[in-house]
């Protein structure tokens, strides 16, 4: 187990407001019950700061240290942290980790202080689907409130429901019950983006088109330092007509994907032909997301840019990210 902070490893402090991450891994453990009869867990308090504190250089690290446990022998991996951005490393893992292991993402949405705290019932059931063989070969999954995500569907929908976890577009792929791991759906097809260690790191600028929106965030002096950008359109890919020549531009210069920024569906790709419907971004080159939604969608397109892959394979990999027929592997160039 791989403790990383966030809410589940939050406590409040005699004589401070509020909670604040203080709880290592071995001091979550202790208050499961029955631990032993379900597996032998080693941990390791890999961080112990709030999700949003995050980097992409921690999740490299932590793919290379769950690699090294697998190939060691070990059967199954959780990890603990924070739920502000649990559906993003999750699904970064997913990508990053081509092992038959499980790899169980969890945490909780009431801190150790509060009453009816959600982080011990979690944990356990996340050690259990990560024990568990039906588990094997599915990459990586959130484990929440008893049901069993995979880290490409799922998405957190509410602030505080301990609920929050959900997978709009395919429902959970199992349930825990008591003991028994049921496992009822298995997603076909796992896109795999391999980076080298020595990969440089890159920055996708994650943008959200608005009601009456200039397009003033994608004009080239806003995105200095940017490799590449995903935006957040309306409905099923539609903008402003108005932003179209600024996205076509800044297409020219780096990869622009576009996701949508409802809650769930897949984008249309031939039925409004008005300018900034579907039709007019595809034909201007840009690349959609599909049924990724932006967050995903940011996650992806940047371990795609720091394996360097090409915009041909950009394409397709997004195309394959949802609904991929069989595996497919992104190697890293140098």
């Amino acid at each position: 187990m791989f403790a990383l902070g966030g809410t589940i490893a939050s406590a409040s402090v005699a004589g401070r407001a509020g909670a604040d991450v203080s709880l290592s891994g071995e001091e979550l453990l202790r208050v499961l019950p029955s631990l032993d009869s379900i597996a032998s867990v080693t941990v390791r308090s890999f961080r112990k700061v709030p999700s949003g504190d995050l980097t992409m250089h921690d999740v490299l690290e932590l793919a290379a240290a769950i690699r090294s446990e697998v190939d060691g022998g070990t059967r199954g991996v959780v990890v603990t942290q924070g739920t502000d951005t649990l559906e993003e490393v999750a699904y970064a893992l997913d990508l990053l980790l081509h092992v038959e292991a499980p790899v169980v993402v969890t945490g909780a949405m009431r801190n150790s202080s509060l009453p009816g705290s959600d982080g011990p019932a979690n944990m356990l059931a996340a050690i259990k689907v990560a024990s568990s063989e039906a588990a094997r070969g599915m990459g990586a999954l959130v484990v929440f409130n008893d049901e069993i995500h995979a880290a490409r569907f799922v998405r957190k929908r509410h602030t505080t429901s301990p609920a929050t976890f959900g997978s709009p577009l395919a429902g959970p792929l199992g349930l825990v019950t008591e003991d028994r791991v049921s496992v009822f759906v298995r997603a076909r097809g796992r896109l795999h983006v391999q980076v080298g260690a020595e990969a440089p790191d890159v920055k996708v600028a994650l943008i959200s088109v608005a009601f009456d929106d200039d397009g003033g965030l994608l004009q080239p002096p806003a995105l200095v330092g940017y490799q590449g950008a995903v935006v957040a359109a309306f409905g099923a890919g539609h903008v402003p007509r108005k932003i179209v020549p600024r996205l076509r531009e800044l297409n020219e210069r780096m990869p622009v994907v576009v996701a949508s920024r409802t809650f769930a569906g897949d984008m249309l790709r031939a039925t409004y032909s008005y300018p900034g419907g579907e039709m007019d971004l595809l034909s201007n080159g840009l690349i959609f997301a599909g049924a990724l939604d932006a967050p995903h969608a940011r996650i992806l397109l940047r371990l795609l840019l720091m394996a360097r892959a090409s915009r041909e394979v950009i394409v397709r990999a997004f195309e394959s990210a949802m609904a991929a027929r069989d595996d497919m592997t992104v190697a890293g160039r140098k």
